[in-house]
């Protein structure tokens, strides 16, 4: 087989060939770099599983910018309010502040569950103690102060307000667990 005789024979499709090629490949690179430069930074998102008995890790979420955990919460639970359970999964000393490219882990729902005082969940009453604010009620019950709201919003109108907006309850008070 005569190679240059081939070559010169095929020039024309050889060219047209490695044109394509490279038109493809600066295709390729260009979306990349328009892709990733738009504003828009990309998000991972892993999901954990059980194989053979053996927990893999929970979800795992790369914030980007916009996000918030109220977002990320609703992404996942359909529930804005659930933000709690991702700041206290991955141990954030300040809720309100995450940055684009921080991972997040996203427990299932079922996981991030919490049970209160005894074992129980709460949906009873509670008699308020020296010492107890709405913030503790729902470590104690909730095992997360984050969720204290959920026991304002069912006793608005057995919990009070300060001057400066905090919720005021007082000893012996009985409130709603929900």
């Amino acid at each position: 087989m005569d190679w240059r005789n081939l070559l010169s024979n095929r020039q024309g499709t050889i060219a047209s060939l490695i044109a394509a090629v490279l038109i493809i490949l600066i295709g390729i690179l260009t979306f990349n770099y328009f892709s990733k430069g738009s504003g828009q930074p990309t998000q991972t998102v892993e999901t954990g599983e059980t194989i053979g008995g053996e927990q893999i890790p929970p979800t795992i979420y790369t914030v980007v910018k916009g996000d918030s955990l109220s977002k990320i919460a609703e992404k996942f639970y359909k529930d804005p309010y659930k933000w709690s359970v991702l700041a206290k999964e991955n141990k954030l000393a300040n809720p309100s502040i995450i940055h684009a490219g921080n991972t997040l882990n996203i427990p299932k729902l079922e996981e991030a569950s919490v049970t209160g005082e005894k074992g129980g969940t709460g949906g009873g009453p509670y008699q308020v103690q020296k010492g107890d604010s709405l913030w503790t009620i729902a470590e104690r019950f909730y095992g997360s102060g984050f969720e204290w709201y959920r026991i304002r919003d069912v006793n608005k109108d057995k919990v009070g307000t300060l001057p400066n907006g905090r919720p005021l309850i007082e000893p012996g008070q009985e409130l709603i667990i929900p």
